[in-house]
């Protein structure tokens, strides 16, 4: 069976498709990917090779410039793109037999292309779209959560990223719904032995004003005695450039790719993923971030009223903070004040992580590919 996974973001950078691809291959079936790239001067569908496992996957990727991180000030792009995805689907039906479409701005296409060409498709939410996408308007927004409730309901199976999520897309009726978390293999696990000459936080992901960075960036021009590590994309990402050339413990490494990410990591003292608990996504977020502390044995800092915070607070694995610049000021004077615990906290966030395990998430999905696989 081959399977086309689609998502509207780049395949080297983005642990979610890396999971997926894994999954697939697992289940004995055949990749296919359909990507995006934010970032290339190409235009147009590209056919690349993309590799992992030993193997060579066909990667047709989209290149349409769009800055991230402003919602739906990228409208237009968002509706060529779509565009795109349902004239490529049109184009190359023969190539795939069932589709796994990443959130709304892919699964609306995939939805009207299914009822066109009756194929099936699995449905992963990584963000719901009404509370991520910075829509305001009332009537905008009850027009997107009916089609996203749409997508949902004709999908084969929905997949979502913890149960807290059930909430999220209550008034839905999915026929079959999979609970999977964003729980990385610990053959990703790299060594780890390092001596950094300052306590070092690091963060690498969308680099944007509602998870913190500009705050972090400036609470670390005022303390020298730690290092910040930030890589990504995103609107602060040139505020971030110009910090690190400014400032010797700040470092920014532009935009990396999965394995680069989790390189500096290993090689880390302590990470975050502090998200703006005002936007209403981010209540119900499950950062990749919180489960690689855990495969690395990591503390890391949260903010309160996110979707993470009881974990990190229940596992003992990290602070939990109000999403401001006192908040964070507080975490660095304690951590001063008695850094062993951090060794404490990176040794629960390593007990931890089995009760999250890939094994564990990779079978729920082998297992869903291969039920489908039947019922074709």
């Amino acid at each position: 069976m081959k399977v086309c996974i689609i998502r509207n973001a780049e395949a080297r950078t983005n642990a979610s498709l890396k999971r997926v691809i894994s999954g697939v291959l697992s289940s004995g079936n055949t990749p296919i990917l359909l990507t995006r790239s934010r970032y290339s001067k190409e235009k147009g569908v590209f056919k690349r090779e993309y590799s992992q496992e030993n193997e060579l996957i066909d990667n047709y990727e989209i290149n349409i410039k769009a800055q991230t991180g402003r919602g739906l000030s990228n409208i237009f792009q968002l509706l060529n793109y779509q565009f795109v995805v349902l004239k490529w689907l049109l184009k190359n039906k023969d190539k795939f037999d069932i589709i796994h479409a990443f959130d709304l701005d892919a699964g609306l296409m995939v939805y009207l292309f299914s009822k066109y060409s009756k194929k099936k498709y699995i449905y992963h939410i990584a963000d719901f779209y009404i509370d991520s996408r910075g829509i305001n308007s009332n009537l905008l927004r009850k027009l997107v959560r009916k089609l996203e409730y749409s997508v949902i309901n004709n999908a084969q199976t929905t997949i979502i990223c913890t149960e807290k999520r059930r909430e999220q897309i209550a008034g839905s009726k999915p026929k079959d719904l999979l609970v999977l978390h964003n729980t990385p293999s610990k053959k990703e696990i790299l060594e780890s032995s390092f001596k950094n000459d300052k306590i070092t936080f690091t963060y690498v992901g969308g680099l944007t004003r509602n998870r913190f960075i500009e705050d972090i960036i400036d609470i670390f021009k005022e303390n020298k005695n730690f290092q910040l590590r930030l890589a990504g994309m995103g609107n602060v990402d040139q505020y971030a450039k110009e910090m690190s050339l400014e400032n010797d413990n700040i470092e920014y490494y532009g935009m990396i790719d999965y394995e680069e990410a989790l390189k500096l990591y290993a090689k880390t003292d302590v990470m975050f993923a502090i998200y703006d608990p005002k936007v209403p996504n981010y209540r119900y977020s499950a950062p990749n971030k919180v489960y690689e502390a855990m495969m690395y044995g990591k503390p890391i800092i949260v903010a309160q009223n996110t979707g993470v915070d009881n974990i990190v607070l229940d596992e003992k694995m990290g602070f939990s903070i109000p999403y401001s610049k006192d908040g964070f000021k507080e975490i660095l004077k304690s951590i001063e004040k008695d850094p062993s615990v951090l060794e404490k906290m990176g040794k629960n966030a390593s007990l931890s992580y089995e009760k999250y395990s890939w094994n564990v998430m990779k079978d729920r999905l082998v297992d869903l590919y291969k039920d489908i696989e039947i019922k074709l």
